[in-house]
């Protein structure tokens, strides 16, 4: 028998040194975003993004459906709202 968990998206904003990730994580449904992201750090180095822009910081853009982010290059990590 599989069991599901029920699951949002929560739609970030990620920043590191060399980029501007907008994208969406997945997280347990009413979970708060700091204990998401701690939940998912004990268990993975990575964190997954899907629907994910990416600005480097040369300006250039590139848009990809799945996408890992190594959790130590993250500098700040913010909730936006939904368009």
């Amino acid at each position: 028998m599989a069991m599901r968990v029920d699951k949002e998206k929560k739609k970030v904003d990620i920043y590191t040194d060399r980029y501007k990730i907008t994208g969406y994580i997945h997280v347990l449904s009413r979970a708060r975003l700091t204990d998401a992201i701690e939940g998912i750090s004990k268990q993975s180095k990575f964190l997954p993004v899907t629907d994910a822009v990416i600005v480097f910081n040369d300006g250039t853009r590139k848009e990809v459906d799945f996408l890992l982010v190594r959790i130590n290059e993250i500098e700040m990590i913010t909730q936006t709202e939904e368009e």
